[in-house]
């Protein structure tokens, strides 16, 4: 009797661990971003006069919550929101998605005005590499997308969590991704805590009504007619390739 007990334990446990380790649909996951500032605005000389070795680079929190279908990526605000010059340097997106929909919403931070976008998401081609690592705990599988000819993104995914989804508007891949980066290292996302959770309807999901509503191409013409004497070739390209 004592054995047949033990084996039945056995196998709840088992069970336990699948369900919230192997096959998990919806929880909480918060990023940490580091940004080395130096390296992003090597060829901006407008900014780069500006950064000095004690701002070289920011260390940032944002969290995703998300369930089988919807997703919602939203910066973690600190005790104290950085004022100035400073806080625009980097970006601060909600991203909400509906992958059965194909649908995602942003809300931009966009030099301190709050902008409004609803498109499809964007599909990106990935390379699936056979290299590993692990991340919060998770063993990950590492991909690469070429944005363009000079530049490449690489993820590292976990097929232990579900949903095809990940920091800001990144996903497409067999699982979630859990560390994110460009190739050069100026923007890295790592995950550092992934807890099993439902989250509740209203945290991911936006109502749009009577807000100005944007799509992708839409707000890049609007940007380069405002703002086009300012904006350097590429920088709409590289403001847009992360969403």
């Amino acid at each position: 009797m004592a054995g047949i007990k033990t084996y039945i334990i056995a196998g709840i446990l088992g069970l336990i661990t699948t369900a919230s380790f192997g096959q998990m649909t919806s929880g909480r996951i918060v990023y940490e971003r580091k940004t080395n500032l130096k390296k992003l605005f090597k060829d901006n000389d407008r900014v780069k006069r500006f950064l000095s070795e004690d701002v070289k680079s920011k260390i940032e929190n944002f969290e995703l919550l998300f369930d089988d279908s919807l997703s919602a990526f939203k910066p973690i605000e600190g005790d104290e929101v950085e004022q100035g010059f400073m806080r625009f340097l980097t970006s601060h997106n909600t991203v909400y998605r509906n992958t059965s929909k194909n649908e995602k919403i942003l809300i931009l931070d966009m030099w301190g005005t709050t902008t409004y976008v609803k498109d499809s998401i964007t599909d990106r081609q990935w390379k699936v590499t056979d290299s590993k690592r692990k991340i919060a705990g998770y063993l990950c599988r590492k991909a690469m997308w070429e944005m363009n000819d000079s530049t490449r993104i690489y993820a590292w995914f976990s097929t232990d969590l579900v949903p095809s989804i990940g920091p800001e508007g990144f996903g497409g891949l067999p699982g979630t991704i859990l560390g994110l980066a460009n190739e050069e290292g100026s923007i890295i996302y790592f995950a550092k805590e992934v807890q099993l959770m439902k989250p509740n309807a209203p945290a991911l999901n936006f109502d749009t009504k009577g807000k100005e509503i944007f799509t992708t191409e839409s707000l890049k013409k609007t940007l380069q007619e405002k703002m086009g004497q300012w904006l350097k070739e590429g920088d709409l390209e590289g403001m847009f390739s992360w969403l």
